[in-house]
């Protein structure tokens, strides 16, 4: 009797303290649980404007901490939350968590917002907030005397209470810091009052650094270092502190370590099982007690953007295609004959077929191999029709040199190579941009790097680089709006890339000096193997297969380019696709395919090493 006695007076204890907590400074509670672990991911529910700070990636994520193992009836805390960027500059979660503390049963729901305004090509600012609905109800399976005449336990009501937790915060270089109002707004709708006076208000103030190892490999490729700090002031209350540590391994996982006045010593672990799904383990201890929590995160992916760069402005071409008739087929009065052109068409496939077994009996009886024949009978080859001087564009100067003639390139080793010319996609202030842009050229089947340069601190994403400017310009020459080889008629196409609005160009000659001056030396140009793609929606094409270079959606390129081959003694010309209007130049046309690919093998027998591909119009 007196041992239940003894356990009704804790329980009643813990819940009036949990009741106190709740009416003068619910929002201390609510904190107590996200300052001190989530540094991977959920970080907002560290600081409001960490979701739109240095973050790419959008996961859902469920957490449950046990505190407090060593007693019986611990404090337990179950989240699940969705956090990621909704723009490039905007940052957005949300959470729905269960708090038990004692008797009492917390259930809430956070709601978070951030966005980051560029206050110049160094400096940044952040503003953010996290809205919190909670509703703290007692738990009777936890209070062990049910007693009616009980006037407190009788008389208990829900309280609901709402909180706005606004936080801003600068950023410059590898350094974030900010102040953070954890509760400056705490209002009690049961009593229509504010849960704590100003002179109760908590603020800290945090501070984060952030190292990225950009030419790290292997297992370490993608590192990066966090360190946070952060400094509170609980109302009438000292001062207390905080700090975390974290690295991050993108191929393998993550570890951490931190340290907390009030909650003492952590550490945790996190493995990445998949691309998608890791899982994590912290735990903590104090003077008082130790206190675990394990965390699944599936990662959904991340957004892709681009920051576009201001460039130079280009005239605008108005492009005017000819209006395609459909064909009109013929009416017979006799509904029996709307079918003879078809029949013709059989007739004609039938005779093509006996003459070429006539020609195999005629070889037969000669006795001559299949393959001298193949040799002596040319494929058919078609020659581009001549366009006439009033249909051409000539705007666009015409370049004397045939670049596409060098079999080679000249490139530089070592180190970041002393100064080299760049072909530049884009260039980032925060690595996860780059790493974005990386995947969506990889996806395009090219092979795009990056490189920092410590003296302005810009994240490069290149195509290439060279040790003579003229190789770059050559190479920026072929991407900008004509190096789309194929178009498959898709959200996904290449046009993503490389057909910006605006008029600005794909991609750029930036001139850097990094690292050591390496060797420079000569590489053959690389061509993919040989494959033949079939465009669809193309009436009015000739059919047949085509030797494919550059894809222009202005005609004064298409001319240009055309010109410039032409002058180099290669038969070029372009067709147009009636569905896009885009123009597709090419080198050479036949009918057969294994002529083509000897063509594209043999660098079109050594007149062309630029990259190609094959078309096949049916």
């Amino acid at each position: 009797m007196i041992k239940r006695i003894t356990l009704y007076i804790i329980t009643l204890f813990f819940t009036v303290l949990s009741l106190e907590a709740q009416v003068s400074s619910s929002g201390q509670q609510y904190n107590s649980f996200t300052s001190r672990n989530f540094m991977k991911f959920n970080r907002f529910l560290t600081i409001p404007t960490f979701s739109s700070l240095r973050e790419s990636k959008t996961t859902i994520t469920a957490i449950a901490r046990n505190s407090n193992i060593d007693f019986e009836d611990n404090p337990r805390l179950h989240v699940v939350s969705y956090a990621g960027k909704m723009r490039e500059n905007i940052g957005a979660g949300f959470a729905i968590y269960q708090q038990e503390v004692a008797g009492m049963k917390d259930f809430g729901a956070i709601a978070n917002y951030a966005q980051r305004l560029q206050l110049s090509q160094s400096l940044d600012l952040t503003f953010g907030f996290n809205f919190l609905y909670s509703r703290s109800s007692l738990d009777w399976a936890r209070v062990l005397v049910k007693n009616k005449e009980d006037s407190f336990l009788s008389n208990f009501q829900d309280i609901p209470i709402v909180m706005l937790q606004p936080a801003v915060t600068l950023s410059f270089g590898k350094f974030d810091v900010g102040v953070f109002f954890e509760n400056l707004v705490d209002f009690n709708l049961k009593n229509n009052e504010l849960a704590t006076t100003f002179g109760e208000k908590t603020i800290s103030a945090h501070a984060m650094y952030s190292h990225e190892f950009t030419y790290a490999s292997g297992i370490f490729e993608g590192t990066d270092l966090r360190t946070l700090i952060i400094a509170r002031k609980e109302g009438t209350e000292g001062f207390s502190g905080a700090g975390t540590v974290i690295l991050d391994l993108p191929k393998a996982g993550w570890i951490k370590a931190g340290y907390d006045k009030t909650y003492g010593m952590s550490a945790g672990l996190g493995v990445n099982i998949s691309d998608k799904l890791a899982i994590g383990f912290s735990y903590e201890k104090n003077k008082f007690s130790a206190t675990n929590e394990v965390g699944l995160v599936y990662t959904l992916g991340q957004k892709r953007y681009t920051r576009e760069i201001s460039k130079r402005r280009t005239g605008k071409v108005n492009i005017t295609l000819p209006k395609r008739k459909p064909k009109k087929k013929p009416v017979y009065k006799d509904e029996e004959h709307h079918d003879l052109s078809d029949e013709l068409q059989q007739a004609q496939d039938s005779i093509n077929n006996l003459n070429k077994k006539v020609d195999e009996v005629l070889r037969i009886l000669k006795n001559q191999p299949a393959l001298i024949k193949e040799v002596i009978k040319e494929p058919k080859t078609f020659i581009p029709k001549e366009i006439k001087g009033d249909e051409k564009d000539t705007s666009l100067k015409r370049r004397s040199k045939a670049p596409w003639r060098e079999s080679t390139i000249t490139k530089s080793d070592g180190g970041g190579g002393g100064t080299m010319y760049y072909v530049v996609s884009d260039r980032y202030r925060n690595k996860e941009n780059v790493e974005v842009l990386i995947e969506k050229w990889n996806r395009l089947d090219i092979e795009a790097k990056y490189i920092y340069d410590p003296t302005d601190k810009w994240y490069y994403v290149y195509i290439d680089r060279y040790a003579k400017e003229s190789d770059a310009e050559d190479k920026v020459y072929d991407f900008n709006d004509k190096t789309r080889l194929f178009e498959n008629n898709d959200k996904n196409d290449q046009s993503s890339i490389k057909m910006k609005k605006g008029g600005k160009d794909p991609v750029y000659v930036v001139k850097l000096t990094i690292g050591e001056k390496g060797d420079s030396y000569k590489e053959p140009k690389k061509q993919p193997p040989a494959r033949v793609r079939t465009m669809s929606n193309s009436q009015g094409i000739e059919p047949g297969y085509y030797l494919q270079v550059y894809v222009n959606s202005k005609k004064p390129l298409a001319d240009r380019n055309v010109d410039e081959l032409r002058n180099d003694d290669i038969e070029a010309g372009y067709f147009i696709n009636p569905t896009t209007g885009y123009m597709h130049v090419y080198i050479a046309k036949t009918d057969n395919r294994e002529e083509i690919i000897r063509l594209y093998n043999s660098n079109l027998d050594g007149a062309f090493y630029d990259r190609k591909t094959i078309v096949h119009i049916k």
